[in-house]
């Protein structure tokens, strides 16, 4: 069934993801609840279109500002579990109370789970903060976004090392959004960065959100050199012709099976499409419960 949203738009009501085998984690989803309703993504005009909502109409959810409606276009898309991504950013990206990421993931148990920000600005309160969190059960990782700290870092800065070291002694994975505008210029997702934390803290799983785009051949070649590396590209592989994203696929293909990791950057791009578009790929079909699923759930123990 078809549902008219604007005029001239249509969008779908109905349409269910055809699930097959396939389960699936969606590792960066920011849902409409309390904090998270201050971010950009949430707070600006959801028919605002940037680049990564050319083609679709925006999820209701989005318009609603609906959590009721979020868990069932998530389970419309065949989404088994999700990461609940927190944000410690400037304006006007905003923050989001790691209390808030905490209380969503218990609030829907086996379903979700917490990915807190920290804001590496002021080390020690960051360390601080890191040990309240790590022996949270909900808690499977910790995300940090330098480019857009109060001080803007790079990521190899000297700041972040301590909080690295930390986080590699505890075995906690560390997401780190280095793709897109996540800073002033380009310059601060240039993965050659990350490349550097990666060969000094081999036992640190790195996660890489935004899959370091549009640096894709610069980050693919430090995931080829570093085994501690994965990719999680997003919206940068999900939005039907955007420049790169078949080199994920490639790489997926080839070297990169275990380490490529979905996410669809809801409420960024909505996450019934992302699905439909990830299966238009032309992943090798042994290759996607790999990086719907399994790198996930292996990587976050989830």
């Amino acid at each position: 069934m078809m549902q008219e949203s604007r005029p001239g738009r249509l969008t779908c009501a109905s349409t269910t993801i055809r699930k097959g085998t396939h389960m699936i984690i969606d590792v960066r989803f920011r849902p409409p609840y309390k904090g998270f309703l201050k971010l950009h993504v949430f707070a600006r005009d959801p028919w605002n279109r940037r680049p990564g909502q050319l083609g679709v109409d925006p999820a209701p959810s989005l318009i609603e500002k609906s959590v009721p409606m979020a868990l069932e276009e998530m389970q419309r898309a065949g989404i088994t579990k999700a990461l609940v991504i927190g944000r410690r950013a400037q304006p006007p990206f905003e923050n989001v109370p790691n209390e808030d990421v905490v209380s969503f993931a218990r609030e829907h148990p086996g379903r979700c789970f917490a990915v807190p920000a920290l804001e590496p600005t002021d080390r020690n309160a960051a360390l601080d903060e890191l040990e309240s969190l790590c022996g949270l059960p909900e808690v499977k990782a910790i995300h940090m976004e330098p480019g857009w700290a109060a001080r803007p870092m790079y990521a190899d800065d000297a700041n972040l090392y301590p909080i690295y070291e930390r986080l590699e002694k505890i075995g906690m994975p560390t997401l780190l959004s280095a793709g897109g505008t996540i800073g002033p210029d380009f310059g601060y997702v240039d993965p050659k960065y990350l490349h550097r934390v990666a060969k000094d803290f081999p036992g640190l799983k790195l996660i890489i959100g935004h899959g370091g785009w549009p640096y894709v051949m610069q980050a693919l070649a430090v995931a080829y050199d570093c085994a501690n590396v994965y990719l999680s590209p997003d919206m940068y592989l999900n939005v039907p012709n955007m420049p790169g994203s078949l080199e994920y696929v490639r790489a997926a293909n080839y070297y990169l099976r275990e380490r490529l990791i979905f996410g669809t950057a809801y409420p960024a791009r909505p996450m019934v499409e992302s699905i439909e578009h990830f299966h238009r790929l032309p992943f090798d079909e042994d290759v996607k419960p790999l990086v719907l699923y399994q790198n996930a759930a292996r990587v976050f123990g989830i």
